[in-house]
């Protein structure tokens, strides 16, 4: 059996979020993809937070997150105003528009990141400018696995860094419009080839509630359903959850495989859009997450 990882180390966005869905608004909740991902990988592993926040960012209100292994104190805090997102979501939940965007003191600034305790980390640059993932990879270079995520902004508007980046991570999460924008065809198997052959050895699509489709270099891909559920509160941070805990499963449990961690990734990010923010997901505990996973079924694409 091989070891697993110890630790998740997280850099991304921590931000304060307000979104509007079917009539409800909810203003000023602590988010960014550094949050969910971290919050995610604790259902597991211990997890820590590289990122910047302003003097207004709620941590007290974040206890319940921190007090189950995420660990805050990479988190710099400076003088001002944390970044503050604004989305309006279509009825199912899986399209968007952002109204409002102020990345505060945040805005092109790149955290400091602590030395590493071991090199028994998995690392996940979370969706966030590239050069901040740049300058976490570069500070991280004996991570054990390495994950990369992002989203459509960055790749309109800064895809040659983005590129970049691949030669240098293992797994990558990309929607079908990011796809799209960074190898022109929404089509899972053409774009993964592409994408594959650009350096990482693992492509994951996330679709939301469509689920998720995978493909290893040289294997053949395999794809999971979400999580039926009653009611969706918030589908902020989804993709986000599933990509911490994808991650998570690979690092803490490589012998388990990719099925295992498809399936994993889905359980834990079914909780992530029950509630707002991460007070669902917060609370999700192994047994609640193994219960939703025998739901599920992984199967080749």
């Amino acid at each position: 059996m091989t070891d697993g990882v110890r630790e998740l180390v997280v850099g991304g966005t921590l931000t304060l979020d307000t979104t509007e869905r079917a009539g409800e608004v909810h203003a000023d909740v602590p988010g960014g993809s550094a949050l969910y991902a971290a919050t995610a990988a604790s259902v597991a592993l211990p997890a820590r937070i590289v990122g910047t926040v302003g003097t207004d960012f709620a941590f007290d209100v974040l206890r319940d997150v921190w007090s189950r292994g995420v660990d805050p104190s990479a988190i710099e805090i400076l003088e001002g105003r944390t970044f503050r997102w604004h989305a309006r979501y279509d009825a199912d939940g899986d399209d968007r528009v952002t109204l409002a965007r102020d990345r505060g003191v945040a805005d092109g600034r790149t955290p400091p990141v602590p030395a590493h305790r071991d090199s028994n980390y998995a690392l996940l640059l979370g969706s966030t400018n590239p050069r901040i993932q740049q300058g976490l990879r570069d500070a991280s270079p004996d991570a054990r696995v390495v994950g990369l995520d992002s989203m459509s902004h960055w790749w309109s508007e800064r895809p040659t860094e983005l590129l970049a980046l691949l030669e240098r991570i293992d797994v990558l999460f990309v929607d079908e419009g990011e796809m799209a924008l960074a190898v022109g065809t929404t089509d899972p198997t053409e774009g993964a080839d592409r994408l594959l052959a650009l350096g990482p050895a693992l492509v994951v699509v996330k679709r939301g509630s469509r689920g998720a489709w995978i493909r290893r270099r040289g294997q053949a891909p395999l794809q999971a359903d979400a999580v039926a559920l009653a009611r969706v509160a918030d589908p902020t941070g989804a993709g986000d959850a599933f990509a911490g805990a994808f991650i998570t499963s690979l690092g803490r449990w490589p012998e388990r495989g990719d099925a295992h961690a498809l399936r994993f990734a889905s359980a834990v990010a079914s909780f992530a859009v029950e509630g707002i923010g991460t007070r669902v997901l917060a609370r999700a505990t192994p047994n609640d997450v193994r219960r939703r996973m025998a739901t599920l079924y992984v199967g080749t694409a």
